[in-house]
Order: structure tokens, then C-alpha cells, then sequence
């Protein structure tokens, strides 16, 4: 099976065929967990067909969702860098989902014998501190109709089924949305039918069909997907990191 994803895209072939022998393949239904928050850190997980979901507890009990994971993308990895080495979150299946994990030892072994996949690790610690800062920045100043359809931009990229084509089924509830976007349910709900009264969406039970993402851009302040190709992810525009974090 050949793998690409960006932990493993800086080996040369046979070590990165090495380190592919040494993975196990994981396939998770639709809904099953993958791992709980606290659960101990032994694995990092690599995508390979499906998205899943991450979700943290509040103080209050609730489980909030603030990110979608799919092909191409890992997860895991970061709780392996810890002292306690302790799950952060609860990892769900969003569909049917199929990994290949690495074992904590395995992974170590890759980031002591290859310092580039440790330079790679620290750029993702920096991505996540930079992420947590806008969030933090977004979650003060940017009104919440926007950062629903800000989550909306980002949700499609990740469902788009090819890299030239933006418009896409999204299937998530309201309540993910809403989760994803830091607001209440009923502000997403109020948000997403305005949009879909516009023609900018169309919303079904169970999933979110936007066909117009030109005009959901501009909803959500951003500039136009013309103007934003020079700054996309080399994968094509497919969301190369989870959804960003929730905001309150």
C-alpha cells in the first residue's frame, strides 16, 4: 500500500516502505470511537479512506467537536510528544474510516533515525499554536454568522470531490456545524437558512449541499478563490489540517 501523507512524505522510498510494513491497518464503522480523551497515547493514526471527527470534553460535560480529519491527514501524533502521553481528545468516525497506525516505539524510532520528521513535527506544533491564536482572535472579533460559513468554506474543501471542484455535500447535522463553528444551534440554524433562502446551499436532513461557493466566500468574509489558489495547500485545496477550533 503506498501511503502519502506529510510525516512520512520526507523518508526516501524504501524507508518509508520500511516504516508502512511496521503500520496496521484500522477500520472503523460509521460512529465507533477510535480512541477516548485520557485514554493512553500508543498510537499516531494516518488516514487513508473516510474522515473522522475530533471532540473534547467542557468543564460542563459536554463533548464539543472542533475538527474533521480526512485522507491525507494525521492524528495522534501530538499526545505522543507528552510527558504523560495521555489522549487530549475523543476521536470518532464520522463514515466508514480506514487508517494505518503507527506504534508509539515505531514512531519514536521514525523521529529519532530521520531529524527531518522531527523538524516536520515542530512546524505542526507551531501550525497548532498559530490556529489556536486566530481562533482566539476569531472567536473575539468576527461575528458568528461569519464563522459559520467560514466552517462551511473549510468543510467543503475537505468533501470537494476533486480539487478543481469547490461545491459539495457536506453530511453533517446543524449540531456539528454549530459545535465546529463555536455557537449555538439555533444561530447555525438561523444562519444556514438564510443562506439556503439565497440559493448559497441547500440543506437536507443529515447534510449540508452548497452550490454556490463563490458567494459562501463572500459570506464569510473571505477573498475569492482566485485571489486565495497562491496560499492553498499543495494537495490541491483538500483541507491539509483539521477544521479549525470551536469558538464561543
Amino acid at each position: 500500500m503506498t501511503v502519502d501523507f506529510g510525516l512520512l512524505g520526507r523518508l526516501d522510498p524504501e524507508d518509508r516502505r520500511r516504516v508502512v510494513g511496521r503500520m496496521h491497518r484500522g477500520l472503523y464503522a460509521a460512529g465507533e470511537v477510535v480512541f477516548h480523551e485520557g485514554d493512553p497515547a500508543d498510537t499516531v493514526h494516518f488516514v487513508v479512506e473516510g474522515r473522522v471527527v475530533a471532540r473534547r470534553s467542557s468543564e460542563s460535560g459536554d463533548r464539543l467537536a472542533y475538527a474533521v480529519i480526512g485522507p491525507g491527514e494525521t492524528f495522534g501524533e501530538l499526545a505522543m510528544l507528552a510527558p504523560d502521553r495521555r489522549r487530549t481528545t475523543t476521536i470518532q468516525a464520522f463514515e466508514p474510516t480506514v487508517t494505518m497506525a503507527l506504534s508509539y516505539g515505531d514512531f519514536a524510532r521514525l523521529r529519532s533515525d530521520h531529524p527531518s520528521v522531527e523538524r516536520l513535527l515542530e512546524s505542526l506544533l507551531a501550525e497548532r499554536v498559530a490556529r489556536l491564536t486566530d481562533g482566539l482572535m476569531e472567536a473575539l472579533h468576527v461575528p458568528a454568522d461569519r464563522r459559520v460559513a467560514r466552517r462551511l468554506v473549510e468543510l467543503c474543501r475537505l468533501y470537494a470531490p476533486g480539487p478543481e471542484v469547490m461545491t459539495a455535500v457536506v453530511p453533517l447535522t446543524q449540531t456539528d456545524v454549530s459545535e465546529l463553528s463555536g455557537v449555538t444551534r439555533p444561530t447555525a440554524n438561523r444562519v444556514l437558512r438564510g443562506l439556503a433562502a439565497i440559493g448559497v446551499l441547500e440543506l437536507s436532513r443529515g447534510s449540508i449541499t452548497v452550490i454556490d461557493p463563490a458567494a459562501l466566500r463572500r459570506h464569510a468574509g473571505l477573498p475569492s478563490e482566485r485571489d486565495s489558489v497562491a496560499t492553498r495547500s499543495p494537495n490541491g485545496g483538500r483541507a491539509s489540517r483539521p477544521v479549525a477550533e470551536p469558538r464561543s
